[in-house]
């Protein structure tokens, strides 16, 4: 497997201590551009005038997503505004040193400082947004439904939060942690109250139809990844080694 990485000095280096921290960073980030791209799902082509692409449930399906506002966000061929949103997602795991025990993620506060940022978090690209779970920042929905569903109404969702469905590495010593913010009524009453989206009204079918549109922006080659895998490193050592 061959890198086209856009620093090629990187390989006339001839000794490691010549490559530098964005020797790497320039490497990894073409690798990524190149194994990770996805952009050749049946909503391309639908964009690209290729109207039987998509199916007529995930042009419908297209349809709601964009009535229900949720291109406000999930917008532009990145299908997201880059921008932070606080949606209540349920707290859970070891969170990142904030609130209760430390135990709580208070998300773009941590970088701005600013109170007005708690629980705001990063709009995720929706492209192959099928194959990405568990959902949400820190994983909290096991299923796309579950995480579309916490969209339509957030607050009801993080109220009624079932934590069976977390999948989190087990420890002893530490599984009773893992739900100590979002079972702490006080914690759950802030996350809530920071809210910042308005619930939709959709149907079961609806959510369904919604499902099969974003299940139309999976790329077929994200499917199988194996192949972004190389046999052996540059010193010609295999993997397993």
């Amino acid at each position: 497997m061959i890198l086209h990485t856009p620093d090629l000095r990187i390989a006339r280096l001839k000794v490691p201590e010549q490559v530098t921290y964005s020797h790497i960073a320039n490497a990894i980030g073409a690798f990524e551009a190149a194994a990770y791209r996805a952009d050749n799902s049946p909503y391309d082509y639908y964009m690209m005038g290729q109207t039987a692409a998509m199916s007529k449930n995930a042009v419908e399906g297209m349809k709601i997503f964009n009535k229900a506002g949720c291109v406000s966000c999930h917008s532009g061929k990145f299908q997201t505004d880059h921008a932070f949103h606080a949606l209540g997602m349920p707290q859970i795991g070891p969170g990142k040193g904030d609130g209760l025990e430390g135990h709580d993620d208070y998300g773009r506060e941590q970088v701005t400082g600013d109170a007005n940022d708690r629980y705001k978090f990063r709009t995720p690209s929706l492209r192959n947004v099928a194959l990405t779970g568990p959902w949400g920042h820190d994983g909290a929905y096991n299923t796309l439904e579950a995480v579309v569903r916490h969209h339509l109404n957030p607050e009801q969702s993080l109220e009624h939060y079932d934590v069976s469905q977390a999948v989190l590495p087990s420890r002893s010593d530490l599984d009773e942690q893992d739900f100590i913010v979002h079972n702490d009524a006080t914690s759950r009453f802030n996350l809530a109250n920071s809210i910042e989206i308005n619930p939709v009204a959709l149907t079961d079918a609806q959510v369904k139809l919604l499902l099969d549109y974003l299940h139309a922006l999976t790329d077929p080659s994200s499917l199988d990844l194996r192949s972004t895998a190389p046999k052996k490193v540059p010193s010609g050592l295999s993997l397993a080694d």
